[in-house]
């Protein structure tokens, strides 16, 4: 009976182990497509060229 027991566990690491690289293997590349999307902002404009000098 413990050897079963050791053999139940084994094999249910054995898939849980399988499953996070298969998580990791589908989760990582929309994640990637999303940061990108995210990272490519529009440059700010510089108030200062915008903003009439008002010296005089």
């Amino acid at each position: 009976m413990l050897k079963g027991l050791i053999i139940c566990f084994a094999v249910l690491f054995a898939q849980l182990a399988v499953l996070h690289v298969i998580d990791a293997r589908l989760y990582n590349v929309p994640q990637d497509a999303r940061q990108t999307a995210v990272t490519n902002n529009t440059p700010l404009k510089d108030d200062e060229e915008d903003v009439p000098s008002q010296a005089g």
